[in-house]
């Protein structure tokens, strides 16, 4: 009887611990026709932002004794900001990927000006 009760308990143990297996999903593949997420140039509006400057006079003071200090005035201009070109669609939001690769930094096309 004890060995009886004994492989009862071991199966009921091993029964408990047993795991059912999980259903397996499937994957299901949707294919979907390309499509461009850039924009063609032809579409956007070429825009040249002005470079920013900053002028300022400068003075050079050299001491001249006994004489008065020689001062030098100058005006000079500084470029901030370089001149840079944009392109915007039609409700004036810049534009950065853009179809067209043949964009060189001047912001003319391989076809030539726009």
């Amino acid at each position: 009887m004890r060995t009886a009760l004994l492989t009862t308990l071991a199966a009921a143990a091993l029964a408990a611990c047993s795991t059912t297996p999980e259903p397996i999903e499937e994957t299901v593949i949707v294919e979907v026709d390309p499509f461009e997420t850039c924009t063609p140039i032809s579409a956007l509006t070429r825009v040249t932002i002005p470079e920013k400057t900053q002028t300022r006079i400068e003075i050079v003071e050299i001491e001249n004794p006994p004489y008065e200090p020689i001062q030098d005035r100058q005006t000079v201009t500084r470029v901030i900001e370089p001149a840079r070109t944009i392109f915007q669609n039609s409700e004036g939001v810049e534009v950065t990927d853009i179809c067209d690769t043949q964009i060189n930094p001047s912001g003319m096309t391989s076809e030539g000006s726009r």
